[in-house]
C-alpha cells in the first residue's frame, strides 16, 4: 500500500489514469522519441523465396526488413507495460485494487515476488524493459545463420531456445553429455515475444538487466552484450561475436525506429 494525500482535483486525475493506463502521452521522454518510422507486417514464418536469394548481402537485408517491425512490436508491448508501471509509481496515493491486481499479474509473469508493493513495483521496473533492435537482430543472426537454420525455417525459433520438455526439434549434434530439444514456435511473433520475456527473466540475464537498470535510455547495444556472456557456452567470445555483428552491419541504425 502507498501514500495517503487525497485532494480532489488530483483524485479526478488519478480516476482518468486508471481508467487509461499508459496511455497518456510522454511526448519529452526519450523512449517516445523516434526518428523514423516503419508499418507493422506480421510475417509469420521465414518465407519460402528467403533461401532463394543467392546474394548474402540481400539475403541480411530481406532478413532485417521482415524481423525489425516484429521486433519493434515486441519492444512496444513491453514499453506500454512499463509505462503503466512508471504511472502507478509516480500517484501519490492509495493503491487502487483494480492497480494491485495489475502488478501482481504482472509479478507472476515476471517472475518477481509478491507482498510489498513498493518492493514488487521497483522489482518489475527491472525485468519489464526493451532491448535495443540492434541487439535483438543481432542474436537473430548469430543463432539462426541469418535466417538460414533448421530451427528458424522449420520451427520459427530465431534464437536457438531450448524446451525443457520432451517436446520439440532434436539437434543433429550435441556436445558431449548434452541432450536437449529446441522448441517450436506457433510464428516468428510469438517466438520475438518469448525471447524478451526470457531475457527479461531468466537467471542467467540478471547481469544484462543490472547493466541496463543502471544505464540511460537510449542504452547501448554493445554494453548490454556485456551480459549475454552466459547465452552461449562460448562466453565471451560470443560477446565479441554480437559486437561484431552489430557493428559490421550497421544494426545500429535500427535503433532509432518505431512503429507507425
Amino acid at each position: 500500500m502507498r501514500r495517503t494525500v487525497i485532494v480532489p482535483g488530483i483524485l479526478i486525475i488519478s480516476v482518468i489514469l486508471t481508467i487509461l493506463p499508459g496511455l497518456i502521452p510522454q511526448t519529452t521522454d526519450p523512449r517516445y522519441q523516434f526518428e523514423s518510422f516503419v508499418k507493422y507486417t506480421y510475417t509469420p514464418s521465414i518465407p519460402d523465396e528467403f533461401l532463394d536469394i543467392y546474394d548474402a548481402g540481400a539475403r541480411k537485408q530481406y532478413l532485417l526488413t521482415i524481423l525489425l517491425p516484429m521486433v519493434l512490436k515486441t519492444n512496444a508491448e513491453v514499453e506500454s507495460e512499463r509505462r503503466s508501471i512508471e504511472r502507478i509509481k509516480s500517484t501519490w496515493l492509495w493503491l487502487s485494487r483494480r492497480e494491485e491486481l495489475f502488478l501482481e499479474q504482472l509479478a507472476g509473469k515476471y517472475k518477481v515476488e509478491t507482498g510489498d508493493y513498493d518492493a514488487m513495483i521497483e522489482d518489475l521496473l527491472v525485468k519489464v524493459d526493451v532491448l535495443p533492435p540492434s541487439l535483438i537482430l543481432a542474436q537473430a543472426a548469430i543463432e539462426s545463420g541469418w535466417g538460414t537454420s533448421r530451427f528458424a525455417v522449420d520451427g520459427n525459433n530465431l534464437f536457438g531456445l531450448r524446451t525443457p520438455s520432451g517436446e520439440g526439434m532434436v539437434p543433429r549434434q550435441q556436445g558431449e553429455g548434452m541432450v536437449f530439444r529446441v522448441s517450436r514456435f506457433e510464428d516468428l511473433q510469438s517466438n520475438i515475444d518469448y525471447y524478451l520475456w526470457n531475457i527479461n527473466t531468466h537467471h542467467k540475464y540478471e547481469e544484462l538487466r543490472g547493466i541496463r537498470s543502471g544505464s540511460a535510455y537510449p542504452y547501448d547495444p554493445v554494453e548490454l552484450a556485456g551480459g549475454l556472456r552466459h547465452y552461449s557456452e562460448m562466453g565471451d567470445e560470443y560477446v565479441e561475436k554480437l559486437v561484431r555483428i552489430i557493428e559490421y552491419n550497421n544494426l545500429k541504425d535500427y535503433d532509432g525506429y518505431g512503429l507507425e
